[in-house]
């Protein structure tokens, strides 16, 4: 059979109608029925057609809703067609006759609706044949995302034969359906073959893999596709090729700010005369800023940036660094960083506080940090046993104390004097007025591993699949201090042993690495151990 490889042009649209305009009858009952199929030619399931029209009669006046991209003809044709709509009538004129020895199935999908309400004809498919027999070979599945297996609504699956060289990046499929809501799909009256299969979230609607926004899962090897049951799962993956791009860079007297396009998942910077020094760095939340700072070693020159993102994408760049201008107030004197529960003002006993500094600063004093209740010193808190700066110097954190005041209602203080700038005037430090919330303390779960994987990564995720806290190639796996609420167990069969997930192959051929997600939601509550074992 001759395999149509050209690219589907939309056909021009005729419709003959009333001048008139339609409108509901006045005082009866609004239609909410969808207009049913009472007739067709050909007739589903029928054989040796011959015809060029293919001609649908329905119980009520209909009309092509967007009829062009919601008619999916398997398999592909770029055979043009004319759609003719006349009250209950609605017809399919081909220019060439169709392709001899095949079935032909047609799924109508949102194309076609009544007039009066514009109803949906939904689910109409019709399949004939134009060949002494109808193809029985059939395939099945779901499609989900692979990191969370929740499915993926409405993707396209596609079918591409092996024996041609047609691309899912330039050739529309062969054969192609649409998973439900579900994610289930499933693919009738196909002809026996092996198939090279994908799932595609097909943002344009073009029914080609075109675009980096849009999630697609594919198969190393083919499938045969025959008769008998088969059941396949697809797990989309969202595949990154592009490199991070520095598009901005800014001088300041107490760093100099890399700005990239997209989030950095690791970062380094090397001077060009000293490459086996690291300068000092800080990244955003979103990943996009990197702030660099200098030290008694480095004080400004040409210096090699690079930059992954969390597809492994890499880019370098040799930069001339230099720490001139203002100082660069990202955070004007002295702020608290915002904790994993999106608020900087409650926070609870045993939680770690992170105040960020407007400038990298010296701690020359014994107790930096007074906790206050009511204009009452109830607590100092001493450098270093429970007070830490970090290597950029522009972040201070301790632990929250256990509160004994009555009072909720506290203040931090910084010492002015004790806290003071590497370089430049000295800021502002106000207390930070914050609200010490009822001890609410945190869960643990453990448990243990069944596998024969040498292998893996066994993680901890919450709601949003976010991880929290993961070990790898272990027999058993204890995460404590969990704070309160859903979370997940997910593994990551590590096949090369790097320590991550390696996702999609932007050439479609190597699989990205298998994950296992545990069945059950796992509820995790204050001072309490939970057990979990796990087999995969």
């Amino acid at each position: 059979m001759k395999i149509i490889n050209s690219i589907f042009l939309a056909a021009s649209l005729v419709v003959f109608t009333s001048c008139a305009s339609i409108n509901n009858p006045e005082g009866g009952p609004k239609d909410e029925d969808a207009p049913e199929l009472i007739d067709s030619n050909p007739k589903p399931q029928e054989l040796q057609v011959s015809t060029s029209t293919i001609t649908l009669d329905f119980n009520e006046e209909v009309q092509p809703n967007n009829l062009q991209k919601e008619l999916l003809i398997t398999p592909f044709t770029d055979n043009k067609y004319q759609i003719r709509a006349s009250k209950t009538r609605l017809e399919l004129v081909f220019e060439k006759p169709l392709e001899e020895n095949t079935t032909y199935t047609l799924n109508f999908r949102k194309g076609i609706q009544d007039i009066t309400e514009k109803n949906i004809a939904e689910g109409l498919v019709l399949t004939f044949s134009t060949g002494t027999f109808i193809d029985s070979s059939r395939v099945s599945g779901q499609v989900v995302r692979l990191l969370t297996q929740q499915p993926e609504k409405e993707a396209v699956v596609a079918l591409y034969p092996t024996n041609d060289t047609l691309s899912i990046r330039k050739s529309r499929p062969y054969y192609q359906t649409q998973a439900n809501a579900s994610g289930e799909f499933v693919f009738e009256n196909i002809k026996d073959g092996e198939y090279r299969i994908y799932a595609l979230t097909d943002k344009n609607n073009n029914s080609l893999y075109d675009n980096e926004e849009e999630w697609i899962a594919y198969r190393a090897e083919p499938i045969r596709i025959t008769s008998e049951e088969q059941e396949i799962i697809l797990q989309t993956v969202r595949i990154d090729t592009k490199r991070p791009i520095l598009q901005r860079r800014e001088r300041y007297n107490d760093r100099f700010v890399a700005n990239y396009n997209e989030g950095i998942e690791s970062f380094t910077a090397t001077p060009v005369d000293s490459p086996k020094d690291s300068l000092i760095h800080k990244i955003s939340p979103d990943g996009k800023i990197v702030d660099l700072f200098g030290d008694n070693r480095f004080t400004g020159g040409r210096a090699v940036l690079t930059a992954l993102d969390s597809a492994a994408n890499r880019t370098v760049d040799t930069v001339q660094i230099a720490f001139e201008g203002k100082r660069a107030q990202r955070v004007i004197g002295a702020r608290i960083k915002t904790n994993g529960n999106g608020s900087n003002s409650t926070i609870s006993e045993g939680q770690e506080v992170t105040i960020e500094l407007e400038t990298p600063v010296r701690i020359q004093t014994k107790e930096p940090i007074r906790l206050l209740a009511d204009s009452v010193e109830v607590a100092r808190l001493t450098y270093p046993d429970q007070v830490k700066l970090d290597r950029s110097a522009t972040e201070i954190s301790f632990t929250m104390p256990r509160w004994t005041n009555s009072n909720r209602e506290a203040a931090i203080l910084l010492d002015s004097a004790g806290i003071v700038p590497v370089q430049g005037e000295q800021f502002s430090k106000p207390a930070m007025q914050i609200t010490i919330a009822e001890a609410r303390g945190a869960g643990s779960l453990r448990g243990a591993v069944k596998t024969e994987q040498t292998n893996y990564i066994v993680q901890l995720v919450d709601s949003q699949y976010k991880v929290r806290n993961q070990v790898r190639n272990t027999k058993t796996f204890n995460f404590k201090n969990i704070e309160p609420g859903t979370y997940f167990i997910r593994v990551i069969l590590d096949a090369n042993n790097n320590g991550k997930w390696d996702g999609g192959d932007p050439e479609l051929i190597k699989e990205p690495e298998q994950v296992y997600l545990h069945d059950k939601p796992l509820e995790i509550r204050a001072n309490w151990d939970m057990e979990e074992n796990i087999a995969f």
